[in-house]
């Protein structure tokens, strides 16, 4: 008896660009959400609109009604405008039972229609409109007194509402003091080998609805919620290229949008889960579990700072938030801090494998030489009162010849001091370390440091940099993990 063949209905349907970032994204996780759920929906970037097909399960009303109500108090416009998303979804799926035509094209409508949501984008609620919008001064300001002033109102069709609800209720939001930012991930769509058109598959699995909170800014709180969405990403292996985003703060006083400008760091992560690169990923997931610990509005201002240098390096890769970070990292060390506010830091690139990933990630090409670092490490540990003063006379030093200098000072000064009796076997210990580390350095390993191509400026605080935090990550501390 032969089994028949089943054939299961398979759809595709239209979303169109408008060209603002959040509301595009938005209606395209909701269009394949409410029609593709938890299964896989293929979608292909044809330029002017995205082409999203796949095996028809379409969600019921009362699935998607459970979602809706569920994130109705993500945002006070939202629940305020519960009663129209409940309208436009019904309208759209009587289209559907009816076999009517839907478009998903995003445009305002002349006639009729729902009034576009703040959180959907700032573009569709504050702005200028109309023939002659310098005309009233009221379009050209970002709150007027007057209700809806006419010309400001943008109107979108009821398929449009509601798939955009439907995206809208997976976003992300990252909250600091009293404004709020929800975002989405963008991807790249890439072509592959078998297929030369550029397509992704995004599963109906995925839910970027987390919420996140950092006392230290808007932008740090930003770049926590996307480093934990990437990492959470990351065993989906989807190419994401960056976040949209829409910002409103205080009573919808201030409202922004577009894109966070994260490609660096979406680059950074997608390398590394292309290449399997377990320390790379391990670099990010510090970072993210850094900000995660310094969340609170009680962390010290040090570890605030920090977090958001720390910030700043991830989103840019550059020289002036990686000299912070080092600087940052050695008071926190060297304060009176207690343990558990050490332990944030000392867990922060703790190791040379770390710290030769971080090398990599900042581009720099001139080696750490281990053996020096260690010797410095050794020497610095073994004076637990006094090591900050020498670490920080290295760190004022401009050049690779005053480098140089003050580690002859230091090297030969720890070396006499390993070499008196010892009071403790605690302290023999660390001499005992000192003096294997001393040996191991050769007579011109000091001199070879300046002809290592470190006399361009920035090139040599790069090298500093990551040098003293390779010192750091050897020294004893106590209080990490």
């Amino acid at each position: 008896m032969m089994i028949p063949k089943i054939h299961l209905k398979e759809n595709t349907y239209k979303v169109y660009k408008t060209g603002i970032p959040f509301y595009d994204a938005a209606r395209l996780i909701g269009v394949a959400h409410l029609f593709f759920g938890s299964v896989s929906a293929e979608i292909e970037d044809r330029g002017a609109y995205w082409e999203v097909k796949g095996i028809d399960v379409r969600r019921d009303e009362e699935q998607i009604e459970w979602i809706i109500e569920r994130e109705r108090n993500k945002s006070h416009n939202f629940n305020q405008k519960i009663r129209q998303i409940r309208e436009s979804l019904k309208e759209l799926y009587q289209k559907i039972n009816n076999n009517q035509n839907i478009s998903f094209d995003g445009l305002p409508t002349a006639r009729g229609g729902y009034a576009a949501l703040v959180e959907f984008d700032a573009a569709l609620s504050r702005g200028v409109r109309g023939v002659d919008p310098a005309g009233n001064y009221l379009l050209l300001v970002s709150v007027s007194t007057q209700r809806n002033p006419r010309g400001k109102k943008y109107n979108i069709k009821g398929e449009d509402l509601a798939t955009a609800s439907i995206g809208f209720c997976f976003s992300a939001v990252a909250r600091s003091g009293n404004c709020r930012a929800f975002i989405l991930p963008t991807f790249i769509f890439q072509s592959n080998k078998k297929h030369s058109k550029k397509r992704i598959v995004l599963s109906g699995f995925l839910n970027y609805n987390r919420d996140f909170f950092h006392n230290a800014g808007q932008h740090v709180s930003n770049v926590y919620a996307a480093i934990s969405i990437l990492l959470d990403l990351t065993s989906q292996k989807l190419p994401v290229t960056d976040f949209v985003y829409t910002s409103v703060c205080g009573q919808n006083v201030i409202l922004k949008s577009g894109y966070l400008g994260f490609e660096r760091l979406c680059s950074l992560w997608w390398k590394a889960v292309e290449e399997n690169d377990e320390e790379r990923l391990k670099i990010l997931t510090q970072i993210k579990l850094f900000l995660e610990n310094t969340a609170r509005q009680d962390t010290d201002t040090q570890n605030q700072e920090l977090a958001r240098q720390l910030a700043n390096f991830a989103v840019n890769l550059d020289v002036d938030s990686l000299c912070m970070i080092e600087r940052l990292k050695a008071r926190i060390l060297a304060s009176q801090e207690g343990k558990v506010v050490k332990r944030w830091a000392l867990n922060l690139f703790k190791s040379s494998k770390d710290i030769k990933e971080v090398k990599k990630m900042v581009g720099s090409e001139v080696e750490i030489p281990g053996n020096i670092v260690e010797c410095v490490a050794a020497i610095l540990s073994l004076d637990q009162k006094g090591w900050m003063n020498k670490f920080t006379k290295l760190e004022n030093t401009s050049s690779i010849e005053q480098f140089v200098n003050q580690l002859e000072q230091i090297i030969s000064r720890g070396a006499y001091v390993a070499q008196t009796p010892a009071q403790t076997p605690e302290q023999e210990k660390k001499k005992e370390r000192v003096r294997k580390a001393v040996s191991n350095i050769k007579n011109d390993d000091l001199k070879n440091l300046e002809s290592e191509g470190l006399q361009d400026s920035r090139t040599f605080r790069v090298w500093k940099s990551i040098f003293l935090m390779d010192v750091l990550s050897r020294m004893k501390f106590g209080g990490g993990e």
